[in-house]
């Protein structure tokens, strides 16, 4: 194993690789509590091979494992979604089965005994905290937290299989790369949110099937002006809509709909601007002279891609974040 000295301390992040079976074995016992692990065949010469990063609450690992083999699994607590590079997986998620070869995803559902049966694979997984994508539905479709539950292991469509492959993908070399990103806690909380959201539109759920519409009285301003103190307050924070309506005692539907009617806006959309404003005012103090970038202000404020900062930021001052950072 592989520690990185560099990675802020909240992350784990390692790189394992193995020729010999019974160390593989180890490693594979040790993800999941639980885990029965039967080998039913061994490539010749064997090799096993795991990067991954544990960011709290997102965690990928890109796998590749030169063994067929079949895991019972206790049920999760948390959402496991698996992008397969090459080989073959079953899955058995109490009566359902899903299977998924090169190209295809697949999300293993929390509270359900699971039996994964894997041939000789390359794969990449992303485990989700149920939570995290629970209040971006609730966010997102105003659905009650208890109601909402994803409803197949199996996408929406090939072409929304195809986009959370590529966001696996696209996570994983993010959350493997540079390490100075991920010192920043609003980074690792847009990665999860970008996960989220991803999956939500990757995987049917019960947001898309039923109609939710907010059966409460017109909320006064009082509450939204809370609202709006707190944001302003923990912006520099990974707080998220759910948390803010938790704040000022409403639910986040409620709190969603008044801040349409009073402000013509979302609670995370009021979140994110607070957030560039406050990467504004960075931008105002720094000295190009001292160092400071673009690229790590952004960070700081929790942009997963310079480039969309800058977008965001032209779009809002009328003029790009360079321009401010050297005037």
């Amino acid at each position: 194993m592989q520690q990185n000295p560099d990675t802020a301390a909240s992350i784990i992040q390692h790189e394992f690789s193995t020729d010999e079976v019974s160390q593989a074995h180890d490693v594979i016992r040790q993800r999941c509590a639980g885990l029965t692990l039967r080998p039913q065949g061994v490539a010749t010469p064997f090799s096993f091979r795991e990067e991954l990063i544990d960011a709290g609450p997102v965690l990928t690992s890109r796998v590749w494992c030169g063994m067929d083999y079949e895991l019972q699994l206790e049920p999760l607590r948390d959402l496991l979604l698996v992008a397969v590079v090459n080989g073959r997986t079953v899955v058995r998620d109490g009566r359902e089965e899903a299977q998924a070869g090169p190209g295809d995803v697949l999300l293993q559902r929390t509270g359900r005994p699971l039996t994964n049966i894997c041939d000789r694979s390359e794969l990449y997984n992303i485990s989700l905290d149920a939570r995290t994508v629970t209040e971006a539905a609730v966010d997102k479709t105003g659905i009650a937290p208890h109601l909402f539950r994803f409803e197949a292991m199996t996408p929406v469509s090939d072409e929304m299989g195809q986009f959370w492959h590529d966001t696996a993908t696209h996570l994983h070399r993010l959350l493997t790369g540079p390490a100075e990103p991920l010192r920043s806690p609003l980074v690792i909380h847009a990665a999860a949110d970008l996960a989220a959201a991803a999956a939500l539109a990757a995987f049917p759920h019960s947001a898309m099937t039923m109609t939710h519409r907010l059966r409460v009285g017109q909320l006064p301003v009082g509450p939204v002006r809370r609202a709006v103190s707190f944001i302003e307050t923990h912006c520099r924070e990974a707080i998220t809509p759910m948390q803010i309506a938790e704040a000022v005692r409403v639910t986040p539907r409620a709190l969603r709909m008044a801040f349409r009617r009073h402000l013509g806006t979302t609670p995370r959309a009021y979140l994110w601007r607070a957030r560039l404003d406050g990467a504004h005012q960075d931008l105002l103090a720094a000295d190009p002279a001292r160092g400071d970038t673009v690229a790590a202000i952004a960070h700081r404020w929790g942009y997963l891609r310079p480039s969309r900062f800058a977008s965001a930021y032209r779009a809002a001052h009328g003029r790009s974040p360079s321009d401010t950072l050297h005037s």
